[in-house]
């Protein structure tokens, strides 16, 4: 089940998506009625990401390296929104959430950072809670998580986040997935007690292209094929930047496709939207992901996301 922020997002991204397809819808805001809405908030989420070396067009420098990235953080909070702490942690929404198949939008507008207002309590916190040792076993290998202290800039933020990043991907792992465990020894409080939560790597996508599709891009349209999966929910993800010189270039979009193996977009679509299409080359990078969900103590519905991307790099001349 959405939560009251998921449902709150999901109204305000699709009225941009609206608004930018020419079908504008006044009066939405993402923001909670404050008085609808309890005082005290707990977020919790374990995000695994597995992403090959991108695959470059012909002439292109090979990128020789994989990422192996592990993030958690189990936020407790007090007198702010939603949508103000997922974005100050890092846990956005996801894009499965608030976009429709086929809908595209400008990326930066997912996260929405900008609260002027608070809930009006006199005690305002932004507490990350230390979950204790943190280890995921995934793909035959066990990962201790490291965790550190959050910068103390924010007087009412404070507390750990866990973050592990390699640059090899765990060998045990097939294009098929596999399973993915995450155990933690828990606070000093009842607060956060031990957990075990078990999740799915997603299949490998395969994302590519074939040669009458560069053609198609030539004549203004991106068709990308992939291997459809039948399980999981049936959506993935594709992040598209233009790229001139090797950096980034205009928009970063960010689109839901239905997970059926391929798809074409219209350069009229995503022009409007601020994508460089007269950039050197185009950035696609592809995510399926795999959602859990589990309860530790207070921190209940807390999330597990398994995402495997893949990242393709087209000529636009």
């Amino acid at each position: 089940m959405r939560s009251p922020g998921h449902q709150l997002a999901a109204l305000a991204v699709a009225s941009l998506a609206m608004v930018a397809g020419g079908c504008a819808t006044d009066g939405l805001d993402s923001r909670p009625d404050v008085g609808s809405e309890a005082d005290q908030l707990r977020l919790g989420r374990v995000h695994v990401v597995l992403e090959p070396q991108a695959e470059r067009s012909a002439g292109e420098e090979p990128d020789d390296t994989d990422a192996f990235e592990i993030s958690a953080g189990f936020a407790f909070v007090q007198g702010f929104e939603e949508d103000f702490v997922r974005a100050r942690v890092g846990m956005p929404v996801l894009p499965t959430d608030v976009l429709r198949p086929s809908d595209c939008v400008v990326s930066d507008q997912l996260v929405t950072a900008e609260v002027s207002d608070t809930l009006g309590s006199d005690l305002q916190e932004l507490h990350l809670v230390d979950a204790g040792n943190l280890s995921v076993h995934i793909g035959g290998q066990d990962v201790d998580v490291p965790l550190s202290l959050v910068p103390d800039l924010l007087p009412y933020m404070h507390g750990v986040e866990y973050y592990y990043y390699d640059d090899e991907l765990p060998a045990a792992i097939g294009r098929e997935g596999g399973r993915v465990v995450v155990e933690a020894s828990g606070s000093q409080t009842e607060e956060l007690p031990p957990f075990r939560v078990e999740g799915l790597v997603p299949p490998a996508m395969g994302l590519h292209v074939g040669e009458g599709d560069l053609a198609e891009l030539a004549d203004g349209a991106l068709v990308l094929r992939w291997q459809a999966e039948t399980e999981g929910s049936g959506l993935v993800t594709v992040r598209l930047t233009g790229l001139q010189g090797g950096e980034p270039a205009g928009a970063e979009l960010t689109c839901v496709l239905s997970d059926q193996g391929q798809t074409r977009l219209s350069f009229d679509g995503l022009r409007p939207l601020g994508l460089m299409l007269d950039a050197d080359s185009l950035r696609v990078t592809a995510s399926r992901l795999r959602a859990s969900t589990f309860d530790a103590g207070d921190f209940i519905g807390s999330e597990l996301f398994v995402e495997r991307r893949e990242t393709i790099v087209l000529p636009l001349r």
